[in-house]
């Protein structure tokens, strides 16, 4: 359903004007608060952290509407994400979309195959010294074992640790067999050098089948990661929360950091601190979108078992970045235009800005994007510590890094770490993934409501880790919201339900 029928269907439903508390002032709070005020509702939003936006963050280096940045949350948009691009346009951001240039789509960009420098579009020269393994599996064509090293060097790039050695598993015990038996000739590029993985994947469904449940859901991931029609907003992500914001009548108040929630048959009761003092409001209805790997460790009461596990056994990935003020776009001296470099286990990925810089100003570099497992070491370092660490590694890549004047600045943040969120997104593919019923109908669960307590937020979307699902699972809370009926009061328990709200 589309952004437009979704919101056709809660102005049939839209009944008698609502109260409602959201809690986080993230993408998924804001379209609530804006779609709801829209719809003549009274909203009010309370955010535990001192800024707006959530796991959105545009760090500028320096003020003004030209100042240097890097996008240390969210970064692009998939051309098939309809609800993100109904709001860019809605909200006037349409002329800041751009093509954003991703992995492996820059041929010049290098990569980092056990401590030697390639250029990706040189690397598979180099497959069958690095990949012996593959290569002494002569039983095999010689395309077959060509397109598993590029298909480990495609899934090594993106994928977390785990997945990686998941994929080694499957390899060696029957995905080369597997290969073996398609014809992988329409699949590679007129020289031989590169492969069309979007391709092999749409005309051959089956090689996921073959691949372990979790890789198979990863390989949906690395498809987006990996196409050529992503999005981005020139001038910044940020943007869209910053048109939100201001969209929005009601007050969007920081530092409210939510300590506990009490569903009762006919409100909820909300519990913040606020200037170090403890704060309680029953409210007629509560929409959250705090992230569940914070919600899980507040007092809970009147929440059922089900939920409770859901809250508990959703997964959050770790994830870092780190940007670099550059002095100048050195990259586009060696030919790089955008695109992204594969800096090893270190640093995992490195992505080059694909929007024309401000010369007098210097250029961001995303200097690091680390995911998974491969971002733990990073996580225990202090900023500072991350920040040198980081550029010693993009130095052995690129070693224009190292010569005195080129780093300006540096920023980063380390997402598992960070108090408001504890985690860069949630993941399909982690915990227990042999119910698989329950695995397909996890979002569901986290997304069902409490009487009226609502949910959204990323974590309770088909579309874990994007724009997109965090603010689908908002328009389907506000569907819920508006249509939800009262039950009946006597009139003291009214009263007691509406104080405060």
């Amino acid at each position: 359903m589309n952004t437009n029928q979704i919101l056709n269907d809660c102005r049939s439903a839209n009944r008698q004007p609502k109260k409602i508390t959201i809690l986080g002032a993230g993408i998924a709070g804001l379209v609530a608060a804006y779609e709801l005020e829209k719809l003549g509702h009274q909203v009010e939003v309370l955010e535990g952290s001192p800024r707006i936006g959530g796991r959105v963050w545009t760090y500028r280096f320096g003020s003004g509407a030209d100042a240097p940045y890097g996008e240390l949350g969210a970064m692009r948009i998939p051309k098939t994400h309809e609800h993100t691009l109904h709001y860019v346009r809605e909200l006037g951001l349409d002329d800041k979309l751009c093509k954003f240039i991703t992995v492996f789509e820059e041929h010049n960009a290098l990569m980092n195959i056990q401590g030697k420098i390639f250029r990706i579009k040189d690397a598979s020269k180099s497959f069958e010294q690095y990949y012996q393994g593959i290569f002494l599996a002569t039983q095999y064509r010689e395309k077959t074992r060509h397109f598993a090293a590029w298909l480990k060097t495609i899934i090594d790039a993106i994928a977390p640790s785990d997945l990686r050695d998941s994929f080694d598993r499957d390899l060696e015990s029957h995905l080369m067999a597997e290969l073996d038996r398609l014809d992988l000739e329409p699949y590679f590029s007129a020289d031989g050098d590169t492969v069309n993985f979007h391709k092999f994947i749409k005309a051959n469904p089956s090689f996921r089948a073959h691949c372990s449940k979790a890789l198979d859901i990863f390989l949906s991931d690395i498809l987006v990661e990996t196409s050529d029609d992503l999005l981005q907003l020139e001038g910044g992500m940020e943007q869209l929360i910053d048109r939100l914001a201001a969209a929005i009548k009601a007050p969007i108040k920081c530092n409210r950091e939510v300590m506990a929630l009490d569903v009762r048959a006919d409100a909820v009761k909300v519990s913040w601190l606020e200037n170090g003092m403890l704060q309680h409001r029953i409210c007629d209805y509560v929409l959250c979108t705090i992230p569940f790997s914070i919600l899980k460790n507040l007092e809970l009461i009147g929440f059922d078992d089900r939920k409770l596990a859901a809250i508990e056994n959703t997964v959050y990935c770790a994830a870092t970045k780190t940007i670099l003020h550059c002095s100048e776009p050195f990259w586009e001296k060696e030919g790089i235009g955008g695109g992204a470099s594969l800096g090893g286990e270190g640093i995992q990925q490195v992505y080059y800005p694909s929007i024309e810089s401000h010369p007098d100003r210097g250029s961001v570099l995303l200097a690091s994007y680390t995911i998974g497992k491969d971002s733990e070491h990073l996580d225990v370092m202090s900023d500072s510590q991350r920040c040198f660490y980081v550029r010693d590694w993009v130095g052995q890549i690129h070693p224009t890094i190292n010569t005195p004047g080129v780093i300006l600045d540096a920023a980063t943040v380390a997402w598992g770490n960070y108090p408001w969120s504890n985690g860069g997104c949630t993941i399909p593919w982690g915990g227990d993934l042999s119910d698989e019923l329950n695995h397909a109908f996890r979002y569901l669960e986290a997304a069902r409501p409490l009487n009226r307590l609502f949910f959204a937020g990323e974590h309770c979307s088909r579309f874990p880790a994007w724009l997109q699902g965090a603010i689908e699972s908002a328009l389907e809370a506000i569907d819920r919201i508006v249509s939800h009926q009262p039950i009946e009061l006597n009139e003291g328990a009214i009263d007691t339900a509406h104080q405060g709200c």
